[in-house]
């Protein structure tokens, strides 16, 4: 996707790191998001905007150049405590296959057992330092909650490197940063059983 900022960006303003929360700053971070009433209120709608736009942005290779001053780390997705606001939603954007989700009160409802991570650990927007290691999370999650951008609500299957970003952004919603879920004995511990991705 190309993007032209005269008339695809859902609001006014230019994506920019500026936008972001830090782990440093613990009162959003690590604070517990809220459900919000549907329809979103201007407030809310501007908040998902922002998160589509960013994200959006961010996968431009054209518009969003790493010679850029304010270059953003490509994201696939942005959890609302990540622009500093505790509401519960988030936007994901699967590049390879376009497909987009913009989750409003979403909650997970099933997972699986059979555990997976990926190789190479994760990273996240909010996140400056590096923390190695390898993050265990649920294979295949069910996901309900309501797509913005359908409009309508959504009970939605997930695997594998889907379900991961899944996770790693409600779990933005909850206060939880991938890292706390790395074995701080061996970062890199892994169990025979675990799916590597």
């Amino acid at each position: 996707m190309k993007l032209d900022l005269k008339k695809d960006l859902l609001q006014k303003e230019i994506p920019t790191n500026k936008w972001l929360w830090k782990d440093t700053q613990p009162e959003v971070i690590r604070n517990l998001s809220v459900d919000v009433e549907i329809p979103l209120n201007k407030e809310n709608e501007l908040i998902m905007k922002k998160l589509i736009d960013f994200v959006r942005y961010s996968q431009d290779l054209e518009l969003n150049k790493k010679e850029n001053e304010d270059y953003l780390r490509p994201a696939v997705g942005l959890a609302a405590p990540q622009i500093g606001n505790n509401v519960n939603m988030f936007f994901a954007r699967f590049e390879w296959d376009v497909e987009e989700f913009a989750l409003v009160n979403a909650k997970i409802t099933a997972k699986s057992d059979q555990i997976c991570c990926l190789s190479d650990g994760e990273g996240c927007l909010s996140v400056d330092k590096n923390h190695k290691g390898l993050v265990p999370r649920n294979y295949k999650i069910q996901v309900q909650g309501y797509d913005w951008l359908k409009k309508e609500e959504v009970d939605l299957t997930l695997r594998g490197y889907h379900a991961i970003v899944f996770q790693h952004e409600l779990e933005h919603n909850k206060g939880q940063l991938y890292y706390d879920r790395i074995n701080k004995e061996d970062p890199n511990f892994q169990d025979e059983n675990w799916i590597i991705i």
